[in-house]
C-alpha cells in the first residue's frame, strides 16, 4: 500500500504529454500574434520615415533649383537620375550637370539619411579625369560604404525623375514602398510626397 501511494505522488507532480504540447502552441500562438504586431508597426514607421525623407529631399531640390536656377540634372546622362539627385544635394554636382570640385555646400541634413559628412574628406578626392567621374562615384561608394543615392527605409533607392517621364513641369520623387516595384502605373504602395 505503501508503494501504491508513492507512485500516485509522482504521477500528480508531473505534466502530461497532452499538457505541454497546448501550452507550447498557446505559446506559439501568442508569439505570432506579437510577430504581426510588430511587423505593422514597423512597416507604419517605414512610411513614415520615407515621408519625412521625401520631404527632406524635396526641400534640398527646392533650395538646389533656388541657388543655381535648376533641378538637378545629368544632362550627359553619365549617372543615374538618383546618382545625380545623391551627387547634387552632397555639393559634387552643378547646375550644367558637372561634377564640381570641390564640393559647394550641402543643400540638405544628409545625418538623416545615415550619412557621416566628416567621412568625406576633400583631401581625397579622387581626380575627375578618370573615368567620366566613376572615379569620384567609386570613390563615395567606398567612403559611404554604400552607393552614392538616397535609399528609402525597405534599402530601395529613391526614384528622381527630371525631367518627368510623363513630360509634365517640374520634378518628381517617390519611393517604390515596401515589395520595391513599380510598372507602368503606379503600384499602390508606391509612396508619393505629400
Amino acid at each position: 500500500m505503501g508503494k501504491e501511494s508513492g507512485l500516485k505522488i509522482q504521477k500528480e507532480k508531473g505534466y502530461s504529454l497532452l499538457e505541454l504540447l497546448v501550452t507550447l502552441g498557446i505559446i506559439g500562438i501568442l508569439l505570432s500574434l506579437l510577430f504581426v504586431g510588430f511587423s505593422y508597426v514597423q512597416e507604419k514607421q517605414n512610411t513614415k520615415q520615407a515621408l519625412i525623407e521625401m520631404a527632406v529631399l524635396q526641400t534640398g531640390i527646392i533650395s538646389y533649383e533656388a541657388d543655381f536656377g535648376n533641378y538637378p540634372n545629368c544632362p550627359e546622362k553619365i549617372c543615374t537620375p538618383g546618382e545625380c539627385l545623391f551627387l547634387s544635394m552632397l555639393g559634387f554636382h552643378n547646375a550644367e550637370g558637372n561634377l564640381e570640385l570641390p564640393p559647394y555646400p550641402t543643400t540638405l541634413p544628409v545625418e538623416l539619411f545615415g550619412f557621416d559628412q566628416a567621412k568625406l574628406d576633400t583631401a581625397e578626392i579622387p581626380e575627375l579625369s578618370h573615368n567620366d567621374g566613376d572615379s569620384l562615384k567609386l570613390w563615395l561608394a567606398q567612403t559611404l560604404e554604400q552607393d552614392p543615392s538616397f535609399l528609402d527605409p525597405w534599402g530601395n533607392e529613391y526614384q528622381y525623375e527630371y525631367p518627368r517621364q510623363d513630360d509634365a513641369g517640374g520634378y518628381r520623387i517617390y519611393s517604390l514602398g515596401p515589395d520595391g516595384k513599380t510598372g507602368d502605373q503606379f503600384s499602390k504602395d508606391d509612396l508619393f510626397p505629400n
